[in-house]
């Protein structure tokens, strides 16, 4: 029964109001009838499209500022979470739009700014560090094998939703987790960049690279627990808001490593010997920016509207999808036991994707069996 209630949480606040709404109007066309019964997948699809846009292009842009000159790891972390303005419009018109809306679920008592400030500083906080670590792993590796490492998250997510939000593991998550761990061993035994890096470079952009998965995860997790306890929303609000605060808190703390880093400093002299010249190193450091913020609000908007598992799954989607663009824009090359790794990564993803199928039916089915029992149940007068 408590099992039944939680998935029911995991419908969101917009489509338990279209649901009342369509028991009300029962009588609307069947098209619309038909959109709002699956509009929670057209809104996954779309965070979906927009968070592998994100992770590709990103991963693309920061290896390509890295190999046409640019050298400063904390230029291109704060340029992945200083596009936060572009998102203020946004936030402004949602804003308006949400107050003219009814309430659905009454009696959600609001939590102390102060308790709110401290969730976005530690997301913020973990962000940043994330950002960082990609910068490392993406100035070492190829795209490639940055990419597939970075697989890791999946399983580093089971983790922290099992202990922070009582996610389950079921023979299909530990077989995803399984495979993609084998992933990254597979790729640190096989180390096929040895002709463009040494070994401790490689090493370093490797387990960098674990490290930013680690991180991310624990962010993904964290955002969830902090709506279920915290903030309790599942508004587009409540995602743009989180994405803004969270880059905001980034983009603060990567600001003072690069000012106290002294890379600033150099930071004309790079420009100008850029390999692409000036104008495109503005741009791909201006593109970087927006791609990133796409990113983030379409991960943290899958966190909202599902959870963070299939956020991760869905992000870490580019994995296999990544090197595919690296090979046409980049030239890197894929073979050997790296297109081993890459199977299994699909493999992996592959099971989560089935594992997320199976909670949806249950949960559909727990609910049409609980409402039935409702039913059935006579009322007292």
């Amino acid at each position: 029964m408590e099992e039944a209630q939680q998935k029911l949480l995991d419908i969101p606040n917009e489509e338990i109001f279209e649901n009342e709404n369509s028991n009300i109007e029962s009588n609307g066309s069947t098209h619309c009838s038909y959109f709002a019964k699956h509009k929670l997948w057209y809104q996954v699809a779309i965070f979906t499209l927009f968070t592998l846009t994100g992770e590709v292009v990103t991963s693309l842009l920061v290896k390509t500022y890295f190999t046409k000159g640019g050298k400063s790891i904390w230029l291109a972390s704060l340029v992945q979470n200083a596009g936060f303005p572009i998102l203020l419009p946004l936030l402004y018109y949602v804003s308006l739009k949400n107050n003219s809306q009814i309430e659905v679920i009454k009696g959600n008592q609001e939590p102390h700014i102060c308790v709110i400030f401290l969730v976005y500083v530690v997301l913020g906080v973990l962000l940043g560090g994330v950002s960082v670590f990609n910068s490392v792993g993406l100035k070492y590796l190829q795209v490639s094998t940055y990419s597939l490492t970075g697989t890791t998250r999946l399983g580093f997510t089971v983790i922290f939703s099992f202990f922070l939000n009582a996610h389950k593991f079921t023979p299909t998550i530990v077989n995803s987790v399984v495979l993609v761990i084998a992933t990254s061993v597979i790729l640190v035994l096989h180390n096929d960049e040895s002709g463009e890096t040494s070994s401790e470079k490689f090493l370093l952009g490797f387990f960098s690279t674990i490290g930013g998965s680690t991180m991310y995860s624990l962010v993904l997790s964290l955002i969830e627990f902090s709506y279920r306890k915290i903030i309790k929303g599942r508004k587009l609000i409540d995602i743009i808001e989180m994405s803004i605060y969270q880059t905001l808190v980034a983009s603060i703390v990567i600001l003072l490593g690069f000012l106290i880093s002294g890379d600033w400093k150099n930071l004309i002299l790079e420009m100008e010997k850029y390999q692409l010249g000036k104008l495109s190193y503005v741009l791909i450091l201006s593109f970087i920016a927006i791609s990133c913020q796409l990113n983030v609000v379409a991960s943290t908007g899958l966190v909202f509207k599902v959870n963070p598992l299939i956020s991760n799954v869905f992000n870490n989607l580019g994995a296999p999808i990544t090197p595919i663009f690296t090979v046409i824009f980049l030239h890197d090359k894929i073979k050997g036991l790296k297109l081993v790794a890459m199977f299994l990564a699909f493999w992996g993803f592959s099971s989560q994707i089935y594992q997320q199928y199976l909670n949806h039916v249950e949960a559909n089915e727990e609910s049409i069996e609980q409402n039935s029992r409702d039913i059935s149940e006579p009322s007292c007068s």
